[in-house]
Parts: C-alpha cells; sequence; structure tokens
C-alpha cells in the first residue's frame, strides 16, 4: 500500500474528483459532436407549416396553395420564403444574450399538431441578428444572411 500523510491522500481525492467532474461534463459533449448529431430544425420534420403571422403580413395555406396578404409576395417568392422556413436549421444556441438588442420582426408559426403558436423574434445587435424563441427565452445568433431567408426585408 501507498504510504501517504493525511495531506497527500485529501490531495489524491481532490483530484480524483476533479478528473471525474471533468469526465462527466466533458465526456457526453465529445460523444455529441463525434457522433455528429444533426442540428435541430426550426421546424421539426413530422409537423407541418400552416401558418406564418407577421406583425403586418399574414401567409396562410390555402388548400394546397399558400396565400399572402396583403399580396406582396409572388407565389414563387412564397414557395421560396416557406421552404426557408421548414428547412431551417437552429444555429447552435448561444451561452450569452445579445447586448441592447433591438426588435427588428416578430413572427407567430403555426404547426400542425400545435393547439399554439410559436413565437419568434428577430433582433439586431450591432452587427449581428439574433433569433430569440419567446417560449422558452432561448436566444440563438443568426448570420445575416439566414435573417434575410428567414425575415425578407418585405415582410419587416
Amino acid at each position: 500500500m501507498i504510504r501517504l500523510s493525511q495531506k497527500g491522500w485529501n490531495n489524491v481525492m481532490i483530484y480524483t474528483v476533479v478528473i471525474l467532474v471533468a469526465l462527466f461534463i466533458g465526456l457526453p459533449e465529445y460523444l455529441k459532436q463525434a457522433r455528429n448529431e444533426p442540428q435541430p430544425q426550426l421546424i421539426s420534420a413530422s409537423q407541418t407549416l400552416l401558418a406564418l403571422h407577421f406583425p403586418q403580413h399574414q401567409i396562410e395555406r390555402a388548400g394546397p396553395n399558400w396565400r399572402s396578404q396583403p399580396a406582396l409576395l409572388t407565389e414563387e417568392q412564397l414557395t421560396v420564403l416557406l421552404q426557408h422556413w421548414q428547412q431551417a436549421t437552429l444555429p447552435e444556441q448561444s451561452p450569452l444574450n445579445p447586448i441592447n438588442p433591438v426588435l427588428v420582426t416578430e413572427v407567430s408559426v403555426w404547426l400542425t399538431g400545435k393547439p399554439a403558436q410559436q413565437q419568434w423574434q428577430l433582433y439586431q445587435a450591432g452587427e449581428y441578428y439574433w433569433l430569440k424563441a419567446v417560449d422558452t427565452d432561448l436566444w440563438y445568433r443568426l448570420p445575416p444572411d439566414h435573417a434575410e431567408l428567414l425575415f425578407p426585408a418585405v415582410l419587416r
């Protein structure tokens, strides 16, 4: 048996606990990255988009087609916008909230299988855009081109 003083054994115990904590915290994160899990979708693949309600514009499903009120977008532009919403992935959640964000616009997203709408808000803080999930109070930093695809300037 190893002969250590009480202080030596205390140090061994402290280092052991630190190593175990690092393993329990770091190992799941490492395994998640190693598996290359796909990023979560903005809209789940199992749900169908029914409507997008911007502050002054509504886009709704009308049978197999879509309509915009007021009619600012063509059928092709509506199709492209809705494809972006249905295929968009959420960027990694930001551990920090933006500093002095300015609300640009918001949207209510109606989906099948959900009794209430999802609320998303687009903020700008400096040169960055931020997407806020109102229901869960989570912030995601969006690249400017991604923000333009989901929130076209015409609908803001």
